[in-house]
């Protein structure tokens, strides 16, 4: 029997929301009965992905979507639609803004494929990657 649902959580831009968000996923698939490594691999990427986006972002929340379609679990991690400042005024990231990004990818493609970080003009960030269940 194949099952397919979504998932969301809205949070605060905090380190701690990041913690609550990346137990939640891996306790979201364990229902589905993936084992322990997988959903320890989901949220340590959750971890990851919704650290960086704590990190870099300007938003006072963000977003948690996972999707399961048989054995394929997308997760996507945003805060692009709750950005309303104006973009920053030194034109762009800095090099801790790049170098958290390089490690963050580092981490995100040891775990996942497909991974996507979208950084937009108004410091809107959406990261998006695909996890094979068991």
């Amino acid at each position: 029997m194949t099952v397919d649902f979504s998932w969301s959580l809205t949070l605060p831009c905090t380190q701690i929301s990041v913690l609550l968000a990346g137990r939640l996923a891996g306790a979201a698939v364990r229902v589905l009965g993936v084992g322990s490594a997988a959903s320890g691999d989901l949220r340590e990427n959750v971890h990851a992905a919704g650290g960086y986006v704590v990190t870099c972002s300007r938003a006072t929340a963000f977003r948690v979507v996972i999707t399961v379609a048989g054995s394929r679990c997308q997760v996507v991690v945003t805060d692009c639609e709750f950005v309303s400042r104006a973009p920053p005024e030194h034109g762009g990231s800095d090099g801790a803004d790049t170098a958290k990004r390089a490690m963050m990818l580092r981490q995100l493609s040891a775990r996942a494929d497909a991974v996507e970080v979208r950084d937009n003009e108004g410091g809107g960030v959406l990261i998006r990657f695909d996890v094979q269940l068991p």
